[in-house]
């Protein structure tokens, strides 16, 4: 039987690793998470879903000639796991500054007041969504990232509907009742 402790130090190491890759845009290391061919789906912050880790790789690539990423601020919400398969919930922010003409290639995915100089780094403020399965693509009980879905935050001012509290109120990744965690960047 799988000890519960070792399960959540696997997977917030996962975590980690993915996030920090982002900051300089790590392929080797983002690599690692994720399962290896077609069993990975990705919902990218620009809007547009990307199959496999070879696609992945591939828009790592091309970032990397538009985009300059610095540590990410993260901070976990919520993270269950259940048997073989986990799945977390977290709010961040993102610094970036454009360094190519494309940008962030996405009209939904918007940095404001970045420009192609690339002069200084943006806080884009994000929510994403991480699925866990321990296998490792390969039927190897090991755990790997098999889905990432990520969006863009309200401004951190916004009141949210009905309950009129707001991201700056509640802090990055508050939630009623509860405090965040924070693996990434520490």
């Amino acid at each position: 039987m799988a000890d519960e402790a070792q399960d959540r130090a696997d997977i917030l190491a996962l975590h980690k690793d993915w996030w920090e890759a982002n900051s300089g845009l790590d392929i080797p290391r983002m690599a690692a998470v994720f399962p290896p061919d077609m069993n990975y789906l990705m919902f990218n912050l620009n809007g547009h879903p990307y199959f496999g880790i070879n696609e992945k790789v591939e828009l790592w690539k091309w970032y990397q000639k538009q985009l300059d990423i610095d540590t990410p601020d993260i901070r976990i919400m919520r993270l269950t796991i259940v048997g073989d398969m986990a799945w977390l919930g977290c709010e961040g922010v993102f610094p970036l500054r454009v360094i190519g003409e494309s940008g962030t290639g996405s009209e939904t995915w918007q940095v404001d007041g970045a420009d192609s100089a690339g002069d200084r780094y943006e806080p884009f403020r994000l929510r994403a969504t991480e699925i866990y399965q321990r296998d490792d693509g390969q039927g190897n009980p090991v755990w790997k990232m098999w889905h990432f879905h990520c969006s863009p935050l309200p401004p951190a001012g916004e009141p949210r509907p009905c309950f009129d509290d707001t991201g700056e109120q509640r802090g990055l990744g508050g939630f009623p009742g509860g405090q965040p965690e924070r693996v990434v960047g520490v």
